[in-house]
């Protein structure tokens, strides 16, 4: 798919339609609903609609929402059709994060097309996301940002700067942050686990917190996990030595990405 550059609002693109069409079938509970046990106790003796039940996860149920996407993942596997429909329409706000922030940091970029693709990874990937984990929502973001990402890389010449967040050293030349982790991760500097961990956090505004619960560790040693992983990677962009896993074990690593960019 060829990706150029229009002034297209996202409100008009494949992300906002599947919206507007959630919204419309979606309503009451006559089509598809859940239960409000899911939601909590204040909600346990009716079902609730998709549509409210999008609006409710967005304040106080907020701690069903693990519950609720794993139900939506489950039938949407089994019977695609209106449960993948209501994946979308449930994720269209985040979606259209999503592609809005790809479009700011590449030029050339079709909105709609992209708006496409971002539907295409975001199903591909609520199919295999593992659901026994926590934080579902929260790695179905960052997996699809990650596939966005590379359909863009692929298809414009040059991206627009990005700079990571936190202290560093002096600025060099750019290209994706992405782009940079990939290639540190090919080159063993870096696992892909690091790498999610970073990108996380760093480019997807993901708090370490919840960036631990998807990992299945504690805030501080996915702090000190990233730290350590920052320290070889800096070293690594800048030509500098690269500290082995040994000498940084007892050592105080303090993070050392902030403002620089990411050598291509």
């Amino acid at each position: 798919m060829s990706l150029t550059t229009t002034s297209k609002s996202f409100e008009a693109t494949s992300i906002a339609i599947a919206e507007e069409a959630f919204l419309t079938r979606f309503s009451d509970t006559a089509m598809l609903s859940i239960p409000g046990t899911m939601l909590g106790s204040d909600w346990a003796r009716r079902d609730v609609s998709l549509a409210e039940a999008k609006h409710l996860l967005m304040g106080p149920a907020a701690e069903a929402c693990d519950r609720v996407w794993a139900m939506i993942a489950r039938n949407a596997r089994r019977d695609g059709g209106d449960w993948s429909l209501a994946a979308v329409g449930m994720a269209a706000p985040m979606l259209k994060r999503i592609a809005a922030g790809a479009c700011a940091k590449f030029d050339g970029i079709r909105q709609d097309d992209l708006a496409a693709e971002v539907v295409a990874a975001f199903l591909s990937h609520l199919a295999v996301v593992d659901l026994e984990r926590a934080g579902i929502l929260v790695r179905l973001r960052w997996a699809t940002w990650r596939a966005t990402v590379k359909v863009a890389l692929a298809n414009t010449e040059a991206p627009a700067p990005y700079s990571f967040i936190g202290s560093m050293p002096p600025a060099m030349p750019c290209a994706h942050p992405d782009v940079a982790l990939a290639r540190a991760e090919r080159a063993d500097v870096i696992t892909r686990a690091e790498a999610d961990l970073i990108g996380m956090t760093r480019l997807d505004e993901v708090s370490l917190a919840e960036a631990a619960e998807c990992l299945g560790i504690t805030a501080n040693a996915a702090k000190i996990r990233r730290q350590k992983a920052e320290a070889r990677l800096v070293a690594f962009l800048t030509g500098q030595p690269i500290p082995t896993r040994k000498d940084l074990k007892h050592a105080r690593v303090r993070s050392t990405v902030n403002s620089v960019s990411l050598a291509a």
